[in-house]
């Protein structure tokens, strides 16, 4: 038995964007420069769209969770709010 599953399965509509960043930004190092591990980190602020509305991917994923967490404790009928991913667009920068 894995304790990491739902947490696994959480992350998962996100990989596509990660994946691409990292397809795209990064060599084939060991090790990843500085630069590198800041574009990874820029992820989270790329846009998508969650339930009608574009936002971050760190707030899409404070949307997701809090719609679990009402399926779960209220017993809710609601939907899980998932992104839709969009092509790479920077919502916000991130400073260092």
């Amino acid at each position: 038995m894995n304790a990491f599953n739902l947490a696994d399965d959480l992350i998962e509509p996100y990989r596509a964007i990660v994946d691409f960043v990292a397809h795209n930004n990064i060599a084939s190092n060991i090790q990843l420069t500085k630069s590198e591990r800041r574009e990874l980190a820029y992820v989270l602020h790329n846009a998508c769209i969650v339930d009608g509305v574009k936002v971050n991917i760190m707030s899409a994923i404070d949307i997701m969770v809090e719609s679990l967490k009402r399926i779960i404790l209220d017993a809710s009928t609601e939907k899980l709010k998932l992104p839709m991913i969009l092509p790479i667009e920077s919502m916000e920068g991130i400073t260092e």
